[in-house]
């Protein structure tokens, strides 16, 4: 769950789950039904007529005082019979048996992404337990729920179009929960920024054009709090919000869930007067009551927290989720229970049994309502800021992969030179440490250490390993990385986050005292990224997503790779030196074998450069980046030509294909020089003759990043196109 995020701390779970006899089941779900259907009743008297206030029950003072109570959002429409989309209320069962309630989640409703992970992680490490119980399944509440929600927003023929709306939270869970339920739901992910309103209509801003009718928005589920989405009717906000949301949600061109102002159902005094209200609004006793003062909560068993085999009564409350379909409201069989005793806090599922001979009636009652035929499917629309997501995700993917072999070898070439000793072997080795600060843009870096220096040497490789502040480093690209994952959450496949999860273990463990050799690490991390790209490779579609993410990947090789070039080949050495530093090349490179096949000789930087230039079968040379870049940008939507991306590629085509290896590796001078004029013994050792490349990767760098930049204005914000958690060092 917390993979991609490398600073909480997962919560503990407890893998005993909170058991509900189909009875007890029975009991609080009538209760938590009829109290989505008194709230539901309340927000339409309240933001209606409001006869509730003119009677003696409510109180009236402490709600027209209540921030929460929106005077712009009364009248607002509903499309159909329910006014709430979904509730989540905290109960808990007393020491007598009685279930009580402790808190009701109205405006931003919570727990379903939540309460499904809990039940996959309990469903995977139980196997056979989770097979042999009768309990309810999940899967189909989601299934109705999705249904009833596509009912609702299709008119005039066509399918209606969610989005949800949620915004950056530094509560993991919290952000976890809302994409899941996303996810769940089958609609994008948006924020304040990617909507905007006109006409009285919500559309969404597209990556590269501008929104047309075919974009609009017809349903908005809101995981915001309602004061935060419209800064025109509402007041300015930290958000920002949707400037005539509101209005929008006047005119009925968009329906939001939960309904605006749906917080004012939260205050604690209306709370303590539900019991009254549902007797004049229903005409029925209220079943689930508030706790009464001193009431003692019920244990329920699980593991001890001190420690040891013991299961232990412990008390928990239920977070469980109601939600409205067309028939009614329905409650999710399931839910999350958190323990609430001076021990540490722990995450339970919660499981609803069913008799074993109901078990088969219920699972064929439960089968979820199929899509009418002839319903039309909704456009999967992206948003700028996903697409800028999916963008950065191909480009830290890449820069993690690439710093990770280039480290590796690095460190393989440097031990196996340690031990030979003689300049040539010094040379060398200042040579591929000089290239890891030049390609990783770590500067100072290795030209100003002392390379005679073991200790000082290995200082610097260690802060390039696991320094998460330092940009550029391998712990900073995978912090990028698994930021950028965390957005994409309902985009990228489940399987990815147990690579995500592996990989931050193993940058952790690099840190450790008793870590094992950084080789093996690094080597850990190479497939990590091999694993992570097979699996975005095998279950993205191909459609715009995963063109956005090759064109960042495609650029992002592109520059490592001419970095690497100026950086080792830039420079005219010895023969000997030449020799060891072009196999380091080729090794980073998966060009080997290429090579040897090619030409049947030792590696010689002309030759290597040779190739990396012209073989477009080879996946790391810059030959099959152009190809592959050309071909995605072909493919992104253009309402009319944009010369901006064409000209940068083309002159960067045109200008690779005029190189010729033996002039580009011709010495301009024969004096040598310190690199980049740093004064290190570093550099020192590692100078020699510049050559023609230095300037030539030069331009052609220039021409990447013109390249990125257009991107980044084209199709993404260009006030957020530079990601917070990265470098754009191409």
């Amino acid at each position: 769950m917390f993979a991609g995020d490398v600073s909480a701390t997962a919560p503990v779970i407890d893998p005993v789950p909170v058991v509900l006899d189909a009875e007890s089941w029975a009991q609080l779900s009538a209760g938590l039904e009829q109290r989505m259907r008194l709230l539901d009743a309340l927000y339409a008297d309240l933001y209606g007529p409001r006869t509730v206030l003119s009677a003696d029950v409510a109180p009236v003072e402490e709600l027209l005082q209540d921030p929460a109570y929106l005077r712009t959002a009364v009248g607002i429409p509903s499309r159909g019979s329910h006014h709430l989309f979904a509730i989540s209320s905290t109960v808990a069962r007393t020491a007598e048996g009685t279930w009580v309630v402790l808190e009701d989640s109205v405006d931003v409703p919570d727990g379903a992404g939540t309460t499904l992970e809990l039940r996959r992680v309990l469903s995977r490490c139980a196997p056979t337990l989770y097979r042999s119980t009768a309990l309810r399944r999940l899967h189909p509440y989601f299934d109705t729920l999705r249904t009833a929600l596509h009912q609702r927003t299709r008119s005039d023929g066509r399918a209606g179009r969610t989005v949800v709306l949620t915004e950056d939270t530094e509560d993991p869970l919290r952000a976890f929960d809302h994409s899941w339920l996303a996810n769940l739901l089958g609609a994008p992910i948006v924020s304040a920024g990617d909507l905007r309103t006109g006409s009285g209509a919500l559309t969404l801003r597209l990556p590269g054009r501008d929104s047309d009718p075919g974009d609009a928005v017809d349903a908005l589920v809101r995981l915001v709090p309602s004061q935060l989405v419209d800064p025109l009717d509402l007041g300015p906000t930290p958000l920002g919000g949707v400037t005539g949301l509101v209005e929008a949600a006047r005119c009925g061109d968009v329906e939001v869930f939960n309904p605006l102002g749906a917080g004012l159902l939260e205050n604690p005094h209306l709370r303590d007067a539900l019991p009254d209200l549902c007797r004049q609004l229903l005409h029925e006793d209220l079943l689930l009551r508030p706790a009464a003062p001193g009431a003692v909560e019920a244990g329920w068993l699980g593991l001890d927290p001190a420690g040891g085999d013991a299961l232990v009564e412990r008390p928990a409350r239920l977070r469980l989720l109601v939600t409205s379909t067309e028939d009614g409201f329905d409650v999710l069989p399931g839910g999350v229970a958190v323990t609430a005793d001076d021990g540490p806090e722990a995450l339970k599922d919660v499981w609803v049994a069913v008799p074993r001979s109901a078990a088969a009636d219920a699972a064929q009652s439960a089968e979820a309502p199929t899509t009418p035929f002839g319903a039309l499917a909704a456009y999967p629309a992206m948003t700028r800021s996903v697409g800028s997501d999916l963008f950065w995700f191909g480009r830290y993917l890449e820069r993690v992969d690439s710093t990770a072999r280039l480290l590796r070898t690095m460190l393989d070439s440097v031990n196996d030179l340690d031990s030979e000793g003689g300049p040539t072997a010094r040379t060398a080795q200042a040579v591929l440490l000089g290239a890891v600060t030049e390609v990783t843009t770590t500067y100072p870096g290795f030209p100003a250490v002392d390379l005679h220096d073991r200790e000082t040497v290995r200082t610097e490789i260690e802060s390039l390993l696991t320094d998460r502040g330092r940009p550029g480093s391998l712990a900073q690209s995978y912090a990028a990385l698994a930021h950028t994952t965390r957005t994409l959450r309902d985009l990228i496949s489940d399987d990815v986050w147990p690579v995500i999860a592996r990989m931050n273990q193993r940058l952790r463990a690099l840190a450790g005292h008793d870590a094992a050799p950084l080789e093996q690490g690094l080597t850990e991390i190479v497939d990590g990224c091999l694993t992570l790209s097979g699996a975005v490779a095998d279950s993205m579609p191909r459609n715009l997503a995963w063109d956005l993410t090759e064109v960042g990947r495609k650029i992002e090789r592109a520059s490592s790779l001419l970095a690497l070039l100026r950086a080792v080949l830039g420079r005219r050495r010895s023969h000997a030196v030449e020799a060891r530093t072009s196999a380091a090349v080729a090794l980073i490179t998966e060009a080997g074998a290429s090579y040897r096949r090619a030409y049947h000789a030792a590696v010689q930087p002309e030759l290597l450069l040779e190739l990396l230039l012209a073989d477009t079968t080879l996946p790391r040379s810059i030959a099959f980046q152009m190809d592959r870049l050309g071909l995605a940008l072909d493919r992104l939507p253009e309402v009319e030509p944009t010369p901006e991306l064409r000209a940068p590629l083309t002159a960067l085509r045109s200008r690779l294909g005029a190189w010729d290896p033996q002039e580009m590796l011709r010495p301009l001078a024969a004096e040598e020089g310190p690199v980049g004029g740093a004064t290190g013994a570093g550099a020192a050792v590692a100078g020699g003759a510049p050559t023609a490349l230095l300037e030539e990767v030069d331009a052609a760098m220039d021409s990447l990043r013109e390249l990125a930049t257009a991107l980044e204005n084209r199709y993404f914000r260009p006030s957020e196109s530079t990601s917070r958690w990265g470098i754009d060092d191409v």
